[in-house]
């Protein structure tokens, strides 16, 4: 059995910036998602415009995931260990 104890790590500034472009990600998937709902109403899902929001939540979606992931991964430090 090892005896180590598990310290929780503070995040990074780039990681903070990382999460916070995240919930911008995501944020903008969901205006997109009303955008893209508002004009299916209103000019149906024959439109090309419609075709590039669906894109466009992809897009966010996956970006959010990523920066999100990027965000919460135990990044070691590299300082000497006395």
């Amino acid at each position: 059995m090892s005896n180590k104890k598990t310290v929780k790590q503070k995040r990074g500034v780039g990681q903070k910036i990382a999460w916070f472009f995240a919930m911008f990600s995501y944020l903008c998937a969901l205006s997109s998602a009303v955008f893209a709902y508002y004009w299916k109403i209103d000019n149906g899902t024959q439109s090309p415009i419609f075709a590039s929001a669906l894109a466009c939540i992809f897009f966010f979606i996956t970006c959010g995931f990523v920066l999100q992931y990027i965000s919460n991964t135990h990044i070691p430090t590299f300082e000497k260990a006395e």
